[in-house]
């Protein structure tokens, strides 16, 4: 069976002007700010999203959050703040795919801060691994470690879909990093530009590895 995928890359941090990997998590600039809202306003398929994974840094879920606010079902912004629709799509924190390396750029920030940053989320809801932002372990950045973690995120994905299925939402939407981008599509070549995406028809082998059937 088939399914669409988006795979859609943050909008520009402020490490990304000057190549500064020497900032911790940065957040989205003035700049990333308007690409997400551009995102929000030339994304074809907003009512057909039921899912939202997103990476727990701070350029990438500002980007989800900006980016497809007529997407995401509104119990995940601010009452009142006129973003997020009704019965939308649900947003998930996902650590798997983070960013691939351990430089200060792309670690995350502690969850303590990200409550605090990002308050209007519903943290009681929200189920972020403990280990993160730590880059040990599952989150460690060799290589052998980042090709399991895109098996992971592959058979997550199918799980997900699964449960999507029939429904009048069954697309979901993975909100990433340029590197980790080909651990997720299981294609090497795969690049998507800040604050754009690309569409796959997938589905999924006896290994639940992604088959890509074609792209937009």
């Amino acid at each position: 069976m088939s399914f669409r995928l988006h795979l859609v890359r943050h909008a520009e941090g402020t490490h990304n002007p000057g190549h500064d990997t020497t900032i911790h998590d940065p957040p989205l600039t003035a700049r990333g700010i308007e690409q997400s809202q551009d995102l929000c306003r030339d994304f074809p398929h907003k009512d057909s999203v039921g899912l939202v994974l997103a990476s727990p840094l701070r350029r990438t879920l500002q980007t989800a959050r900006l980016g497809f606010r007529h997407s995401i079902d509104e119990k995940y912004y601010a009452q009142g703040s006129g973003a997020g629709i009704p019965n939308g799509a649900k947003l998930v924190l996902e650590p798997d795919i983070q960013a691939h390396s351990a430089r200060p750029c792309d670690s995350g920030s502690d969850i303590s801060v990200l409550r605090t940053e990002f308050y209007d989320l519903p943290w009681k809801m929200i189920d972020l691994d403990p280990i993160f932002p730590k880059k040990e372990g599952p989150y460690a950045e060799d290589s052998e470690t980042l090709k399991l973690r895109g098996a992971r995120i592959q058979r997550r994905l199918e799980e997900k879909f699964q449960e999507l299925k029939g429904s009048s939402r069954p697309d979901i939407v993975v909100v990433t990093h340029g590197g980790f981008l080909r651990f997720v599509s299981g294609n090497d070549k795969l690049g998507v530009g800040q604050a754009k995406w690309k569409t796959l028809v997938v589905s999924f082998d006896e290994s639940s590895g992604i088959v890509i059937e074609s792209s937009e």
